[in-house]
């Protein structure tokens, strides 16, 4: 290929992929890092070239990328080096969307800024929950000094979801503001990823069921985040269901507190209507996204329904 000349001469390691998913080149910083030879892998399927959640980040990213034709990041680990990897689309000649990706090494103090963005999430929401259960109590709901602590508690947990966003956006090259423009119906964006998962639910033979009304109130935010966030629950609830499962997603809303809440749920039960017992957290970037849309996410499970997983948003008001 054309490119090839000047990717040889990269540091960093490079992979690029064609249409159909295969390595067409690997440039001699990959064979390297990734202890192949260019010969063994010209030809094989990208999948082949990676193992465990190095595999999985990167086909992720690439099926991201084929599908939008937007550039993607992803961070990985491989042989105790971390490498913040950019998944680029290139054009075939038969107007077909291939991949060209690349891994730059990340330096210790980069590493452990992106460990403390994914890390901060979990007390952040922790502490949001706190703070509703303690505005549910009857004591607290009778004392004006309690409610307005609590209100300003509240104010101060939406604004560190806010930073915690902005330092997301940052780090994975996006202007923080363009997450959080405009509205949109979520369940328009349910009705897309049902539609785009539902040949891989099918051929893994596990059920997905939808329960989502034909409309839903308006979110403030990028109808992105929400995308990526169902996206993102329902592969990784797929991933682990065996053949005959059911995968079911639905949607309700709330009037809490004179606000109006839009509840996202994936319930996932065993063959047979066993309850999925364990109360597996969904992957970070879920929370990630259900927080840039100023949400939270829940799992809880309960004795012969299963597991549930909850993507609460907060609707606009009309």
């Amino acid at each position: 290929m054309s490119q090839a000349s000047l990717l040889s001469f990269l540091d960093a390691p490079v992979v690029v992929g064609d249409p159909d998913g295969s390595a067409a080149y690997v440039n001699p910083a990959f064979e390297t890092r990734f202890s192949v030879s260019a010969e063994q892998v010209t030809g094989e399927p990208l999948a082949r070239l990676f193992e465990g959640g190095v595999r999985e980040a990167v086909l992720s990213s690439v099926a991201e990328v084929c599908e939008t034709g937007v550039s993607g990041r992803f961070r990985v680990k491989h042989a105790g080096i971390g490498y913040a990897g950019l998944a680029s689309p290139i054009m075939a000649s038969d107007a077909r969307v291939g991949v060209l990706i690349l891994f730059n090494e990340s330096a210790p103090d980069d590493e452990r800024v992106h460990r403390l963005q994914r890390t901060i999430c979990g007390p952040l929401e922790e502490l949001a929950r706190t703070l509703e259960e303690l505005a549910e109590r009857p004591a607290v709901a009778n004392d004006e000094k309690s409610e307005a602590l609590l209100e300003t508690g509240t104010k101060a947990v939406e604004q560190l979801r806010d930073w915690a966003q902005d330092l997301s956006d940052v780090l994975s090259g996006r202007r923080p503001e363009q997450a959080r423009q405009g509205q949109f119906d979520p369940a328009e964006v349910a009705a897309s990823v049902i539609g785009n998962l539902a040949p891989s639910f099918a051929a893994a033979q596990v059920h997905l069921e939808e329960g989502v009304p034909a409309a839903l109130p308006q979110i403030a935010g990028s109808s992105d985040d929400l995308f990526q966030a169902l996206d993102k629950l329902l592969r990784a609830r797929l991933a682990s269901a065996p053949p005959g499962a059911t995968v079911a997603i639905v949607a309700r809303t709330v009037e809490r507190g004179g606000s109006m809440w839009v509840v996202l749920a994936v319930l996932d039960v065993r063959p047979g209507g066993g309850a999925v017992d364990d109360e597996e957290a969904p992957p970070t970037e879920v929370v990630l996204k259900a927080s840039a849309l100023g949400g939270e996410v829940r799992v809880s499970t309960n004795p012969g329904q299963g597991r549930t997983t909850a993507i609460r948003l907060r609707a606009l008001k009309q």
